[in-house]
């Protein structure tokens, strides 16, 4: 039946796209639109996590009568729909027809209310190449409410298929006037239960207090100046503008807008959220890049009480995953070092069943210059990316072990507090290490458990068959 009722746009969403697209976004009680909803697959994906109420649209007459009993149909074509009919819904989740994804997006935005989120697919065309005055527009809005993420050819394998590169674009379009920070400051009961033992109700309080205080006394300048100049308009005197400027020697005294200020301040503010978690103790340096775009996108959500705390509970409840990534990245680190640091007897393996030795080599770690072989006879290490590293593998062995990283020296500290002498042995955290002039570093694993443990954990995650101690 389907193959009959397709079109040039008919391409039904499948199930994987529409979780990637809607990682992150809250469904739980909303009001949903979909604004060409085809044969149902996003509609029945949004009932089926937690969504009050899903309105749809579609134009094709067969398609309609397949969304029979799955929601409420409220039109046909959406660019004829009006904000009256839809001044009640949370969220807008689309896949629009792409030869004309622009227009449908343009109008989702003219027609939301306030607050609503919006999640659109879109060909990723519309985004690279702006010229039109609708992509343009497009373009302007992601950029000052939202995000966008290629997805790729991720409906290569669909159930009509198609290699055109898909993005999905994130928009939250604001509260406006008094209402603006209305919900800033208040918390879900779940929220007021949970809110002890995730992050200071206080800190995050300030912090968003300051937030709300800082953009309501940025517009009041921007008010003072237009008042000013309407006073003195009759006098013909010079203008008088006041005015916010970049504070960095790098800009030429380039104005910023409300909105320029209010999405660099709530970046800043994610930012310091996670600071304030110490969340670079915990995280290597792959995962730290995840957690950078996971901030970067934070600085287009509205920086409230609920969502700081939810946002938090969503980190502490990925955890475990992002910790399983850790060790992975730290036991492939240790492997790339040597041709001697695992049983597989070179750096890169691609057969699986190997473990890195209880002994390993890292390269580049130890500075040592013979020209001042008189004064270097302790050893100092030329800290780069391998010692970035070795505190990456630190890290999953304090989540492994359950070791609080606190309690930890830093490698550097240490080798400069023991004043190490070259070709020494000397035990830190989890290891024996031992410097060498040629630039290397041996370390070795204190406890047998530990060097156990850390290899049959990395051989589960990776679906290995669990190793055996040689």
């Amino acid at each position: 039946m389907i193959n009959q009722i397709f079109n040039g746009d008919f391409y039904p969403t499948p199930p994987d796209v529409i979780e990637r697209m809607m990682m992150g976004v809250e469904i739980m009680g909303k009001v949903a639109l979909e604004p060409s909803a085809g044969s149902g697959n996003i509609v029945e994906w949004l009932k089926a996590n937690g969504a009050a109420n899903v309105l749809a649209c579609e134009l094709s007459e067969k398609l309609r009568a397949m969304l029979a009993g799955k929601c409420d149909v409220i039109g046909d074509d959406f660019l004829s729909v009006t904000s009256e009919q839809v001044s009640h819904i949370d969220l807008i989740v689309m896949n629009p027809p792409f030869s004309v994804d622009e227009r449908h997006i343009l109008h989702a935005w003219e027609v939301a209310p306030c607050g609503c989120e919006i999640v659109a697919l879109c060909n990723s065309n519309t985004l690279k190449s702006q010229y039109g005055a609708a992509r343009k527009e497009v373009f302007e809005i992601v950029e000052a409410y939202g995000f966008s993420e290629n997805f790729g050819s991720c409906f290569k394998e669909a159930e009509r298929k198609t290699d055109v590169e898909v993005s999905v674009i994130h928009l939250y379009k604001p509260k406006t006037g008094k209402e603006e920070f209305d919900d800033y400051f208040s918390l879900a009961p779940d929220d007021e239960n949970q809110r002890e033992g995730i992050q200071s109700y206080n800190l995050i309080r300030d912090l968003v207090n300051r937030y709300v205080e800082a953009v309501r006394r940025f517009d009041g300048v921007m008010d003072a100046s237009n008042e000013i100049n309407q006073l003195t308009e009759l006098f013909k005197a010079n203008k008088v503008h006041f005015g916010a400027y970049i504070d960095n020697e790098s800009y030429s005294r380039t104005t910023i807008t409300r909105d320029y200020f209010r999405k660099a301040l709530q970046k800043s503010a994610w930012s310091l959220i996670f600071e304030k978690m110490n969340m670079g103790k915990y995280v290597t340096t792959g995962v730290r890049e995840d957690i950078n775009r996971f901030v970067e996108r934070q600085s287009h959500i509205p920086f409230t009480m609920h969502n700081v705390f939810r946002m938090l509970e969503m980190i502490v409840g990925t955890q475990g995953h992002r910790m399983q990534k850790v060790l992975v990245e730290a036991f492939d680190h240790i492997c790339s070092f040597s041709a001697e640091n695992s049983t597989a007897g070179e750096k890169w393996k691609t057969n699986s069943g190997y473990m890195i030795n209880r002994r390993f080599i890292v390269p580049w770690i130890c500075d040592y210059d013979k020209k001042f072989e008189s004064i270097c006879r302790h050893v100092k290490l030329n800290w780069g990316r391998a010692g970035n590293q070795i505190g990456d593998v630190v890290k999953a062995l304090c989540y492994l072990t359950g070791t609080n990283y606190d309690t930890l020296s830093d490698l550097s500290a240490f080798v400069s507090r023991m004043n190490m002498e070259w070709g020494q042995w000397y035990e830190w955290g989890f290891f024996r290490i031992r410097g060498y002039k040629k630039g290397t570093m041996h370390f070795e694993f204190v406890r047998d458990e530990d060097w156990m443990r850390f290899n049959i954990e990395v051989a589960r995650i990776k679906g290995w068959q669990l190793p055996k101690a040689r």
